[in-house]
């Protein structure tokens, strides 16, 4: 008999998909439903495996199952949101952005873009990706104790705020509002491919929280605990990628509000010194 124990991004990433899956069966999406499902059951299962045999190798596998499983779940959430019954959220967010600020600083920003500004962020923009990539390398390298705590708060955010696509979907205001900009974003290369990316990689329902504010924010606390002679090589380019979120116009500023928050939660968990959980039945 082994005791199963989930770390506590296991449990986080685990209950989205049990309570998505949950939302699909009762919307009749049963095909969706069962593979949530069969996400959660490949957790736990490769949990028990580690569990039962606790290798370095089995460790590192057990870590490398959630970037599959994040790059799956955000490539699917469009389809899925199309079977959920939920309203579109962009007017609310505009709404309390005009409310709190005047108006949305998409918009507001609008009349200082200027094509180097905009190239300079959209560079800052797609630094995201080999970020975080680099953060899972680096987290299934190590992934004792290094590797799980970094996922308790990185794999943990992706969870919440995944739920909060599902529960607040909206597409930003490039797309929402694209009659609010009399001007394009114009630059170079980098602007090209940072618009193309986002254009035909987003599955247009990822605004609220801004998952790249929350993990971008962070990843530099994590630098700046555990690798702080790299934290001011990174800090503007850092600032650089929040701003852009926001001059981008792919977000609303509560967005960004909710993405500073979920950083905080994020950095909250990687401290938890306790990296695993007992499930109380044995298997």
């Amino acid at each position: 008999m082994t005791n199963l124990r989930l770390h506590p991004f296991e449990w986080l990433f685990g209950s989205f998909l049990a309570l998505t899956g949950v939302r699909l069966l009762a919307a009749g999406a049963w095909g969706m439903s069962a593979a949530f499902m069969l996400m959660v059951a490949a957790i736990i299962l490769t949990a028990l495996a580690a569990t039962r045999w606790p290798t370095r190798a089995m460790a590192r596998v057990r870590l490398a199952l959630f970037p599959v499983l994040v790059n799956v779940i955000y490539c699917g959430l469009g389809a899925v949101m199309h079977q959920l019954p939920s309203d579109n959220w962009d007017a609310a967010l505009l709404r309390m952005d005009r409310t709190l600020l005047g108006e949305t600083p998409a918009v507001a920003w609008s009349p200082a873009i200027h094509p180097v500004v905009t190239e300079i962020l959209s560079g800052c923009y797609l630094l995201f990706f080999p970020a975080v990539m680099a953060a899972f390398i680096a987290a299934i390298l190590q992934p004792k104790p290094y590797g799980v705590k970094l996922f308790n708060g990185l794999i943990g955010m992706y969870a919440l705020g995944f739920l909060g696509y599902t529960l607040v979907p909206a597409m930003g205001p490039h797309l929402a509002m694209p009659e609010a900009f009399t001007e394009p974003l114009t630059g170079g290369f980098l602007t090209r491919t940072n618009a193309a990316l986002v254009l035909n990689g987003s599955n247009h329902v990822d605004v609220f929280p801004s998952l790249h504010t929350a993990i971008t924010l962070f990843l530099m606390g994590w630098l700046w605990r555990h690798h702080r002679r790299l934290f001011p090589i990174f800090l503007l380019p850092a600032v650089g990628l929040c701003a852009a979120t926001l001059y981008l116009r792919y977000h609303y500023a509560v967005d960004v509000a909710a993405g500073i928050l979920l950083a905080g939660i994020g950095l909250r968990l990687a401290r938890n010194s306790d990296t695993s959980h007992e499930l109380h039945a044995s298997i």
